[in-house]
């Protein structure tokens, strides 16, 4: 190989590519950071189409719950609650479906711990 390296210098090219860097953000921060960003995108966009407050707030809180996680492994069952607790704060979800959201949670995560059972 050396040789062939030697004697044919030229036909060679070598690249030297970096890929770019990998995020390190936990899921639980991307699940909290991507709720909250819909919740303020969907509010925008009624206020600027002239909603009331309600209507908006209405709105937003719909964007919030469908950019949720879905369910199907512990760290997105973690991102899941998180998400549900920040919801709670900024009153996207009243007491009793907050504490319905949680219950699921629960539910999830307890499927989740039989199917690892079982294997």
């Amino acid at each position: 190989m050396r040789i062939a390296l030697i004697a044919y210098p030229q036909s060679i090219a070598l690249e030297a590519a970096a890929s770019p860097p990998r995020d390190r953000t936990s899921r639980t921060d991307r699940a909290l950071s991507h709720c909250k960003d819909e919740w303020t995108r969907a509010y925008n966009i009624a206020q600027q189409k002239g909603m009331t407050a309600t209507k908006a707030l209405r709105m937003a809180s719909v964007a919030y719950k469908l950019a949720m996680p879905k369910m199907d492994n512990l760290p997105t069952i973690r991102a899941y609650v998180s998400c549900i607790a920040q919801g709670i704060t900024l009153e996207v979800f009243d007491g009793r479906d907050g504490s319905q959201l949680l219950y699921a949670a629960q539910v999830a995560l307890s499927v989740l711990h039989q199917k690892g059972d079982k294997k």
